[in-house]
């Protein structure tokens, strides 16, 4: 689990583009010792380059795994992938935060810390912007996951700060607004040059600037219970400017690659279910979320095909292999959800889900062959066209996309739906309804377009017609509800809209309780306090001294002011 691939430093790419150099002239005393380059003889677009890479495998992970990302972090608590207890205070260790740590503080920031002033000084402003916005969306996710971090005093080891204070969630949120803002300001300055290969946008700045105030948006989101009238001002104002994320072709994501050699340019999701590995230890999606998007209306929501690949139509001889998902009922006394560990019903006659539920934490029996994979989008996998095929492991590098996916960090989608969600709660600007079906859209539309290349022909893609029909049995039943199932309504599309970024669906779980009918923990009947923020990483409070390591995992962040119990 802690088996990380790392990028190559910057000061070696920066040396090897000089040793490239140096073949072509005779002078070898340009650089007395090549090994060892100051900032100001490393190339300002490798360090944005650096950094761009980074914050992608922040989001998703690393290769080969897939773990120990923003994602995953996000999706288990709250029954999108499968996590194991069975109580809360086991269903993490504080070491597996040990790297995503190390990788903000003593990489990403450092390398932002260090581009800025040589940026600024080589009037490269929309390079200093993007910089600044990478790191308002690092941030943002550190104080979402773990309350109250260091900032102000962060990467200042040159200062002679090595054990940097922590600052209330609260002051890094008013932090990250106005260094939003600054960077909107950087991107309108007039510039020498944008960056030669810009990995997410391709110099684009007004999509930047859309994603700038997009975060704006969901920092106002986000506080929404700690200061609403702020909050609807901050949204309103956004909305009304028009400059953000509403169409997907503006939303912000990494587009991985295809290569299988080193270093592996694939999504790290497809690496770990397609390539040798397979799902060899804890990769189970949670039966609950396959059963969300299965079951929930009368017919399959038209995502699913792309999100999941079957690799079984049914399981005759599956108790062979482990006796107690087929033959076996496991259905304690307070268990609410499906009778079986392993599967979900066919209740619209979509049958070969195969996943586990909440927080069960028994050992992992031979089924490679019998999980349900993550498929098409985002991961770059293939197509559920009813084929199924055991490519659990398959090491077929060509499978689908052959891994060509995206971390999709900022998503109009997801932007409609927050906007649905401050619309019903909070009274802004737009009509709920309208926002919900727009999001809900954008989703699917996305979903399909990207998926087009594997599913078009095989009879099964999410056609305009699936697309209409489903969206209006969930608008049927929005209009059916009262406000606290229409709440409902708009966080389970949130939670589809967010399969493989995680992070959107645990900050929505915990702002608003909803969905409120989430599966329960499958073996204790009350597994403890629910993660309201996760542990500290285990080198951060061993080894800075202004950092005590939580008593349990249970402390609210900031901006969520729900009483206690209130998710679990």
């Amino acid at each position: 689990m802690k088996n990380r691939f790392k990028f190559i430093g910057l000061a070696f790419i920066a040396t090897s583009m000089l040793l490239i150099n140096g073949c072509e002239t005779t002078d070898l005393d340009v650089q007395p010792n090549p090994n060892f380059l100051s900032p100001e003889q490393s190339d300002i677009d490798f360090f944005l380059n650096a950094i761009q890479i980074r914050i992608a495998n922040l989001h998703s992970g690393t290769e080969g795994r897939g773990e120990n990302g923003w994602a995953q972090f996000g999706m288990e608590p709250v029954r999108i992938q499968h996590g194991f207890g069975p109580t809360y205070r086991d269903f993490y260790d504080p070491g597996d935060f040990d790297q995503i740590w190390d990788d903000v503080y003593s990489e990403l920031l450092i390398d932002i810390r260090t581009m800025t002033p040589l940026a600024e000084e080589a009037e490269l402003y929309t390079h200093v912007a993007i910089g600044q916005i990478i790191e308002a969306y690092a941030m943002m996710n550190m104080v979402d996951l773990f309350g109250d971090v260091p900032y102000s005093e962060a990467a200042r080891g040159v200062e002679g700060i090595f054990n940097p204070a922590v600052d209330s969630g609260a002051d890094i949120y008013a932090a990250l607004d106005a260094l939003l803002q600054d960077a909107i300001a950087n991107i309108q300055k007039s510039e020498l040059a944008l960056p030669t290969n810009d990995l997410y946008y391709g110099g684009d700045e007004g999509k930047w600037r859309k994603a700038a105030n997009t975060m704006r948006l969901r920092l106002a989101v986000q506080s929404r219970l700690v200061s609403p009238a702020a909050s609807a001002a901050t949204i309103n104002s956004i909305v009304g400017g028009g400059q953000f994320i509403a169409s997907s072709a503006d939303d912000l994501q990494f587009q991985w690659g295809t290569s299988n050699a080193a270093p592996d340019s694939r999504h790290p999701y497809f690496d770990a279910n397609y390539d040798g590995a397979g799902p060899s230890s804890d990769f189970y999606t949670c039966n609950y979320y396959m059963n969300l998007m299965a079951n929930q209306y009368t017919a399959i929501d038209p995502r699913i095909r792309y999100y999941m690949y079957r690799q079984q139509s049914n399981y005759d001889g599956a108790d062979n292999i482990t006796k107690e998902c087929v033959n076996e009922p496991l259905v304690p006394s307070w268990w609410t959800g499906f009778d079986y560990y392993c599967t979900v019903p066919a209740t619209n006659g979509y049958g070969g889900l195969w996943g586990r539920n909440h927080m069960d934490d028994d050992g992992i029996p031979p089924d490679d062959a019998f999980r349900t994979l993550h498929g098409t989008y985002p991961i770059g996998g293939p197509f559920d066209a009813e084929d199924f095929r055991n490519v659990s492991g398959s090491t077929a590098v060509s499978e689908g996309l052959a891994g060509a996916g995206i971390s999709p960090m900022l998503l109009a989608a997801n932007t409609h739906l927050m906007l649905a969600e401050s619309a019903l709660e909070l009274g802004t600007a737009g009509d709920a309804r309208t926002y919900l079906e727009t999001g809900v859209r954008e989703s699917m539309n996305k979903v399909a377009a990207f998926g087009a290349p594997v599913a078009t022909g095989s009879g099964f893609e999410a056609t305009p017609a699936l697309i209409d029909a489903h969206i209006a049995r969930i608008l049927a039943a929005y209009d059916a509800a009262d406000n606290t199932g229409k709440l409902r309504i708009i966080a389970e599309q949130v939670f589809i809209a967010s399969w493989c970024d995680g992070m959107t669906a645990y900050n929505t779980y915990r702002r608003t309780g909803q969905p409120d009918n989430l599966s329960p923990a499958f073996v204790v009947e009350n597994p403890g306090n629910f993660l309201r923020s996760m542990w500290y990483p285990q080198t951060a409070s061993d080894n800075n001294t202004n950092i005590s390591q939580k008593a349990n995992p249970d402390t609210p962040v900031f901006w969520d002011t729900n009483p206690p119990g209130f998710v679990n």
